[in-house]
């Protein structure tokens, strides 16, 4: 954070129905936190409560959706292509401030933030975030309230999360506040105050979240830790691409945080299991061209 170099924030913004969203809000989300009033107070106060934090993550994020909706009216299309005339996409949104001494996660939509560490019976796994689906009972009570509807787990059988930045179509009632739309802007909170066993933080949309539980997700994480892996990069692209292989077919997006628990072991890493793969893909095309061949000399 310009304000705090020792407070780094960490987000994933998942965009749907185009990526307007999504960049606008990453590009634009920690200037927007830097002017809200509670942050202020924050880097002011003596005590500087992570509470404080919070209040600041839900402000940020309102304001956020306000200037999208802006942004979004004033539109220039970059081309003459229809589909660049008008901007009505959305993105969910799952971030995290790491303080020197907390965790502060805001979320909204079905991104996910999670943590890896040792509840001193043995390693497990915190869940820093809820996905929201229209389906949950609170999520369902305040589509309904606003005026929607729930089919095929969707808002208005359309939309498959229930909180947002953008997608203002879902957001029309004047009478109401941002927080009682169909679709809500407003994030859900969690604190936690790190410990020296904390070893991992990922946040991801739910493209690897359909394929991985969260503890499934830290765990993969984990074992290329183990396997000498300490380039951070390496070990999200292999993260990435591990969740293509399982069978995602949506887009990814991943960030892996190394806290100060994480043990990093002995042996080759990412490069090493590439070249693993290169070699029995290789194996495998062989295989195959001398399976051809025996085909072809058995015909004859």
């Amino acid at each position: 954070m310009p304000s705090l170099p020792d407070h780094i924030y960490f987000g994933v913004f998942d965009g749907h129905g185009g990526a307007g969203a999504a960049i606008y809000t990453a590009a634009h989300l920690v200037e927007v936190i830097e002017e809200t009033k509670e942050w202020k107070e924050y880097v002011a106060s003596s005590t500087r409560e992570p509470e404080m934090i919070g209040k600041a993550l839900e402000a940020a994020f309102l304001t956020m959706d306000v200037k999208l909706r802006n942004y979004q009216a004033n539109y220039t299309p970059t081309s003459d292509k229809a589909k660049d005339l008008t901007d009505t996409s959305g993105c969910t949104a799952t971030t995290c401030m790491v303080t020197p001494l907390h965790l502060i996660c805001a979320n909204a939509g079905d991104s996910r933030t999670v943590l890896g560490t040792d509840s001193g019976e043995g390693l497990t796994t915190i869940a820093m975030s809820e996905d929201h689906k229209p389906e949950d009972q609170g999520e369902y009570d305040r589509i309904i309230a606003a005026g929607g509807s729930v089919q095929w787990k969707r808002v208005d059988g359309d939309l498959a999360v229930s909180r947002a930045l953008g997608d203002f179509e879902y957001k029309k009632r004047s009478d109401l506040p941002a927080e009682q739309q169909r679709v809500s802007p407003f994030p859900d909170i969690k604190v936690l105050e790190r410990i020296p066993v904390d070893d991992v933080l990922i946040l991801a949309c739910d493209g690897v979240w359909d394929v991985y539980s969260s503890e499934e997700g830290v765990e993969a994480v984990r074992t290329l830790f183990a396997m000498g892996e300490s380039n951070m990069m390496l070990v999200a692209e292999e993260f990435i691409d591990s969740a293509m292989t399982k069978g995602s077919r949506d887009n990814i997006s991943a960030i892996v945080v190394k806290l100060e628990g994480a043990t990093i072991g002995t042996g080759g890493g990412v490069a090493a299991l590439r070249q693993a793969r290169e070699e029995e893909e290789a194996a495998s095309r062989q295989r195959g061209v001398s399976h051809d061949v025996a085909e072809s000399t058995t015909y004859k």
